[in-house]
């Protein structure tokens, strides 16, 4: 079988700077795809760059529009606002966690037995990209997927098998790492973000393997739960020098929200709760988070309002080309490990972890500490002030609209101009989809929970 879509993902993290779907569409085709692999190395980095791209293009800015954080006032982002999401619209970002599970597929099966670190890399980054394809569209194709043209129906794996699959992935992986390299080909420079060290590659499979096992507090119970992310942060990232960060060079291979900003200026401004929420709080944040408004201050776009004067992305997500983006922090380990603790009814210890969540948080954006900032913000180690304070700190990742619908906090007040006034809960199923794959699970309402959430 012709080998085909492999090396072009590499292409794609400069392409992909719009929201717009189509204009990624004719990127999937390239004339000079390799006939044959003989090393998973190309293959690893382009799984690496389709990882950036799904981690820090249009899936997290999206959702950023129906947590609030961010506020749509034109075009195509006004719609999300509104909540107007179509078939359509996350097509392309369907299209390429797929791209990026067939390159990390062709590494597990045609070079996973022999080179373990590789092996495991794929395994974790499968992981973190079905993570993000279920939580999203619920039942998706796992087991059945990546088969490229032997199969275009590929059928669906209910959610549940498919989080037992991703903890699996990431079980195999931690055993990859723990092997004795017995091969001269081992990850370096062609792994981007971790450059072969499989220590950090094992923190981080542990850090998702808590990451997971939390997200299912309503299915398994909040004690099951709660053990659970104990047992796996003990042995996941351990300080912010072990952070999955997405890097830059700012020139083919830019920051995909300053690329989007810079393309599409005003389309999209920070919302008006979240900023309210820093300035009342004070929180040192604020001026990275955001950049100053028309009047020379700070102030967000309300869902209902579409201020294009509010102020615009702030220098430590979208600053310039070359900005690193973090897809998995230290922090969000912290407050896995606090909201664990609270559970289970640990107070004094969650109260602990929840200020070294904050901390962490601090100084990956702010360069430094706020201890005083960090302990008042901490005293509270309920639930929902750990979610609160994880919605601040995890700002253009996915994780705040998770743990939104999974816990109902922050209290989000629903766009009162949209037609539904309500949040979406979900994406429908891709048209393509829909129209192409008899196995589809077809879901057409954006408000039909996840099964983790039911």
């Amino acid at each position: 079988m012709k080998k085909i879509k492999y090396i072009t993902i590499l292409a794609i993290s400069f392409l992909a700077l719009t929201s717009c779907q189509s204009e990624l569409d004719s990127y999937n085709d390239n004339s000079n795809s390799p006939s044959q692999i003989t090393y998973p190395t190309t293959l690893l980095t382009g799984a690496e760059v389709g990882t950036i791209m799904n981690a820090t293009g249009n899936l997290p800015r999206t959702f950023t529009l129906l947590t609030q954080h961010t506020n749509g006032n034109s075009f195509q982002s006004l719609d999300f606002t509104n909540y107007v999401l179509t078939e359509t619209d996350n097509e392309t970002d369907w299209s390429n966690i797929y791209q990026a599970g067939l390159n990390l597929n062709e590494i597990i099966t045609k070079f996973g037995s022999t080179y373990s670190y590789y092996d495991g890399v794929a395994r974790v980054l499968m992981a973190l990209n079905m993570g993000y394809a279920t939580d999203l569209w619920g039942d998706v194709p796992f087991s059945d997927a990546f088969k490229g043209l032997s199969n275009f129906t590929p059928k669906y794996d209910t959610q549940q098998e498919v989080y037992t699959k991703i903890q699996l992935y990431l079980d195999s992986a931690i055993i990859d790492f723990a092997k004795p390299s017995n091969t001269t080909i081992v990850p370096g420079a062609d792994d981007i973000f971790y450059q072969g060290d499989v220590d950090k590659w094992t923190k981080l499979a542990y850090g998702l393997k808590a990451r997971y096992a939390m997200r299912l507090s309503q299915r398994d119970g909040s004690t099951v739960a709660a053990t659970k992310v104990l047992q796996y942060v003990a042995n996941a990232l351990s300080s912010s020098s072990d952070n999955l960060v997405a890097t830059f060079d700012g020139g083919n291979n830019q920051n995909l929200w300053y690329g989007f900003d810079n393309q599409r200026g005003g389309y999209m401004s920070m919302g008006k709760y979240f900023i309210d929420m820093l300035k009342t709080d004070i929180d040192p944040r604020l001026s990275y988070f955001a950049s100053k408004d028309a009047d020379g201050g700070y102030s967000g776009s309300a869902p209902e309002d579409a201020n294009s004067d509010a102020s615009p992305f702030g220098s430590y997500f979208a600053g310039s080309g070359s900005t690193s983006n973090i897809i998995f922090s230290f922090s969000e380990v912290k407050f896995l490990e606090a909201e664990a603790k609270a559970r289970l009814g640990s107070t004094a210890d969650a109260q602990i972890a929840l200020q070294a969540a904050i901390s962490a948080s601090l100084i990956d954006v702010t360069g430094s500490d706020d201890a005083t900032f960090a302990a008042t913000y901490s005293a509270d180690a309920s639930i929902k002030n750990i979610i609160t304070q994880k919605y601040i700190s995890l700002f253009t990742t996915l994780e705040p609209y998770n743990d939104w619908r999974r816990t109902g906090y922050p209290v989000l007040t629903p766009n009162q101009n949209s037609q539904s006034k309500k949040i979406p809960v979900r994406l429908i199923t891709p048209r393509s989809e829909r129209t192409l794959n008899a196995n589809a699970t077809v879901v057409s309402s954006m408000y039909t929970p996840v099964w983790w959430n039911n």
